[in-house]
């Protein structure tokens, strides 16, 4: 069974490395290549101590990191007296991806950020990943289509 719990950057740091380099493989690699991932630990640190952080954990029965969602917290610069949840991250180890436990994952970050304050919620996936089902299934609907463009 995994369970989702909100965890501090510092609880999850420890043992996430991993899964930060798993999740770049499997979907950032074919869009950016491949590359050894480094966490911007100072910056999650500052978002943190800014409460624009929000951070949940999906752990096995054991107590072990399976997964995580990663949002930041901002006032939305479009819609005064919004405030924007942004997905900045998710990624489930492939062990942990049976039943609805990514559904189960999600949710548990929508009543914490909800809780935060949050009146809306920003979802992305990468072009090579899509979650577009996932999304839906939470009750999200598509509103625009994000290109990147390298300039170096």
């Amino acid at each position: 069974m995994i369970h989702c719990t909100r965890e501090s950057l510092a609880g999850l740091l420890p043992e996430v490395a991993p899964l930060l380099q798993a999740h770049w493989d499997e979907s950032e690699a074919a869009l950016h290549g491949p590359q050894t991932y480094a966490l911007d630990r100072r910056r999650y640190a500052c978002w943190e101590r800014l409460g624009m952080l929000h951070l949940v954990a999906a752990r096995d029965d054991g107590g072990r990191l399976q997964g995580y969602a990663a949002f930041t917290l901002t006032d939305c610069p479009h819609r005064p007296g919004k405030r924007l949840a942004a997905l900045d991250g998710l990624y489930l180890a492939p062990a942990a991806r049976k039943g609805l436990t990514a559904l189960r994952l999600l949710r548990t970050a929508e009543a914490g950020l909800r809780e935060r304050g949050a009146d809306v919620i920003q979802y992305s996936s990468p072009a090579s990943r899509p979650c577009d089902a996932l999304y839906r299934r939470l009750g999200a609907r598509r509103t625009e289509s994000v290109w990147h463009k390298e300039l170096r």
